[in-house]
């Protein structure tokens, strides 16, 4: 079937969508060209989805039926004709494809693509027939890495060949048969007279002004004359038309052209808890000598700034040259992304708004496009990290298809004002003694690259393991009272200059485990425990966050809590479960992310001070911090009201606390921040038992399920993680003593040369 949607993609005269169900056929995965199908039983596949959940819409996530669907190429079909309306160029434009995808029109092949998210277009004017019906012909194929038999799972158990996030690497994060497969966007006829807009970078500065490139493509053999308009109006606000028009001289070829727009009177782009997230509509045309229009094309972007200030011990985010603290979360809305749309998207995204986060870390892969949008016009920053994780081959070869790659990223997000930092790879150094991603191939060159192909944006050339590397990196991932420590105020003793990860992993609410017989029978032993774990990550998640926010005064630029959804029903660091039911977490991160906050600074044994978190531009010049501390019998120990001034965007420790009765007897602390004239009170917080901090729960974090590819806690048959897949000499060591060894590892920070010197070692002994 084929729609005529004019209005879906008002950059080309004509433009149609290829709907409808496709015909997939499994074959040999090493078979050559296009391999014939017996087209005895094709499956029906729905015009943009994963192949996993049709195939198997009960069972889409564990079992070697999904594992086996990576074993086959897949022969996707589809029937079109070419509507009766002029042209002389057409083509095919994929929106995504998952992940390696050849194409051929009526049996001849057109080209190929690697990657699961960029959009990509095919010439196929020579091999169209506009007399009969097309035979359009997609080979699919997303095959596993071979395994790596020195690795340990599920850091380097593969050598990873794919470039792309989202594939298994366990923990509760993506189960180990899951790697996704299929033609999951629109595909498009796009039939135009030669002449098109193919890309628009749009950069901005304060005072109004747009810088505006043009990519332009002029496939006619002649130069095309005509003139170029731009106009510039108020997307989301009414504001005043910028318009600009220009003649053009196109020879033929593809050609970059710059112009610019001023704006008069800007309004800027802000996160929403520092302004508005005002957006602007962009309009291109092209209109030739004959006056008839040929290409027009629409982007949405805001004015705003972006920069971090980055030294050995301070960061700095500054939005519009105005210092914005960090509160985020890591996100991903799926492992099939074909199934978010723009409502399950959005209700995340309320999610998140509702939580008090001002950014969402969109963590190793790109996201479905909407995602984007929605964050534009919610006012929620993003922290966009590129699809490479853990071990990676280091290869040339592979470090050239990654450079494409992370510039098709670039390209295709870098309007959105929503976007402010690139990350390169997550977690490199996984495996202290591989190094030679980090260090040779390839995150030098996508660093080099990403910096060069945007200055307007801070470039991370990984996540996480690197802190001392402040110039290139400097954040780190912490895990104390989960994967690293028993206690979850450990944290205490530790300073950082951004946090982007640190959390624990909780199993889902009962409801949703019941729902896979397979996950109920690996966790049913929860049932019990679901409250208590859910209160443990609670406290955990309230404890840091406020730690950190504290660390706003000596230099910290925020944090990025791991993460808001669990991909799948199972045991994860989600505070939502799979069916976006709350886990304890969700309520803790929201009310210790509160932009206006107040707080106590403690650790296990006693309190220290009162503390208070504007996160916010406006000045409280005059309020009243008031505290209560009740005891075990409900009585009150002390209770006290202290005037104060809260300056704009600071964190301020305002009152040291000299309770005189022992730590022990606190049952309870209420905090408040009052307006004294109004009585409103702008801020209040509370903490039960602070200093009987729950420990870390039994069998955490060693208790695995591999076939969940999760944690199950105190399950008393799983084996422990540091019992799968380790060095045969390793295992000589007692269990208890690898697992004490491993978690002092986990949490080590030292310096560079030495991790350096460490892994030129191991690199020499292999």
């Amino acid at each position: 079937m084929l729609d005529f949607n004019p209005g879906d993609d008002p950059s080309r005269p004509a433009v149609h969508r290829l709907s409808g169900t496709w015909q997939a056929e499994p074959v040999a995965l090493d078979a050559a060209g296009l391999p014939e199908t017996t087209g005895d039983s094709p499956v029906i596949v729905p015009e943009c989805a994963h192949l996993q959940p049709v195939l198997y819409p009960d069972q889409p996530y564990w079992g070697d039926h999904i594992r086996d669907i990576n074993r086959h190429a897949w022969i996707y079909r589809k029937t079109f004709t070419v509507p009766d309306v002029p042209f002389s160029r057409a083509r095919l434009r994929f929106e995504a494809v998952d992940y390696f995808a050849a194409v051929w029109v009526n049996g001849q092949f057109v080209g190929e693509h690697e990657g699961h998210f960029a959009p990509f277009t095919f010439d196929i004017t020579g091999y169209l027939r506009t007399d009969a019906p097309n035979e359009l012909a997609v080979r699919v194929t997303s095959p596993w890495d071979e395994p790596n038999p020195g690795g340990t799972y599920p850091i380097n158990h593969v050598i990873r060949g794919l470039v792309k996030g989202l594939y298994e690497h366990g923990e509760g994060v993506i189960p180990p048969d899951v790697n996704p497969l299929g033609i999951w966007r629109p595909v498009w006829l796009l039939l135009d007279d030669g002449v098109s807009i193919d890309h628009v970078r749009i950069r901005t500065a304060l005072d109004g002004r747009a810088d505006v490139r043009v990519t332009l493509t002029n496939a006619t053999g002649e130069t095309w004359g005509g003139a170029l308009g731009l106009q510039a109006e108020g997307e989301n606000h009414k504001s005043d038309r910028a318009m600009s028009a220009a003649p053009l001289e196109l020879p033929p070829g593809t050609h970059q052209l710059d112009y610019h727009l001023d704006i008069p009177d800007p309004r800027l782009w802000w996160p929403w808890d520092q302004g508005d997230p005002n957006l602007y509509r962009l309009t291109i045309n092209l209109q030739g000598r004959n006056g008839r229009h040929t290409a027009r094309h629409q982007e949405v972007f805001g004015i705003r700034t972006v920069r971090l200030e980055r030294s050995p011990k301070r960061f700095t985010y500054f939005i519009n040259e105005r210092p914005v603290f960090i509160r985020g979360s890591s996100y991903m809305p799926g492992l099939y992304l074909s199934e978010w749309d723009a409502d399950r998207l959005g209700r995340d995204v309320t999610f998140a708004r509702e939580a008090n986060l001002n950014l969402l870390r969109v963590h190793v892969h790109v996201a479905p496009p909407e995602l984007y949008d929605l964050c534009n016009r919610a006012g929620i920053l993003i922290f966009q990290d590129f699809e490479l994780n853990w071990t990676q081959d280091d290869s040339p070869e592979f470090e050239a298809r990654a450079l494409t790659m992370q510039r098709d990223m670039i390209d295709l997000l870098g309007n959105h004002p929503a976007v402010i930092t690139w990350a390169c790879h997550n977690e490199p150094t996984m495996v202290y003694t591989h190094r030679r991603n980090l260090e040779i191939r390839p995150d030098p060159a996508l660093y080099a690259d990403a910096c060069q192909q945007d200055p307007t944006r801070p470039v991370f050339i990984c996540s996480g393991q690197i802190p001392d590397d402040w110039e290139r990196a400097g954040d780190i991932h912490t895990y104390y009272g989960a994967i690293w420590s028993a206690r979850y105020t450990d944290i205490y003793r530790h300073t950082f200059r951004l946090n982007t990860e640190f959390g624990f992993e909780a199993p889902a609410a009962a409801s949703t485990l019941r729902q896979y017989p397979e996950v109920w029978e690996r966790l049913s032993h929860l049932e019990d425990q679901i409250e208590t774990l859910w209160q443990y990550q609670a406290e955990l998640v309230q404890y840091q966050t406020e730690h950190i926010r504290r660390l706003r005064a000596s230099g910290c630029g925020g944090y990025i809590h791991f993460w808001l959804t669990d991909l799948v029903p199972q045991v994860g660091c989600g505070v939502l479960d799979a069916t976006r039911q709350p886990k304890g977490g969700y309520d803790a991160l929201r009310r210790a992310s509160v932009p206006l906050h107040v707080a106590l600074e403690y650790n296990h044994r006693r309190p220290v001070a009162l503390w208070v978190f504007n996160d916010t531009p406006h000045d409280y010049p005059a309020v009243q911090l008031r505290w209560q501390v009740l005891g075990s019998d409900g009585r009150t120990l002390t209770e006290e009201t202290h005037p104060v001034s809260l300056p704009a965007n600071r964190a301020q420790r305002l009152v040291h606390t000299k309770w005189r009765f022992a730590p022990k007897q606190i049952e309870r602390v209420n905090l408040s921040l009052v307006d004294p004239v109004s009585g409103e009170v702008l801020a209040e917080n509370h903490y039960d038992h602070p200093f009987r901090p729950a420990l870390r729960p039994r069998g955490y974090p060693w208790k695995f399920d591999p076939f969940l590819g999760s944690k199950v806690f105190d399950r008393p048959d799983a084996p422990s993680l540091a019992d799968h897949n380790v060095n045969v000499l390793f295992r000589l060591v007692p269990l208890e003593l690898r697992q004490s060894i491993a978690e002092w590892a986990l949490r080590q920070r030292l310096p560079r040369q030495v991790l350096s010197a460490i892994a030129a070692i191991a690199d020499a002994l292999l």
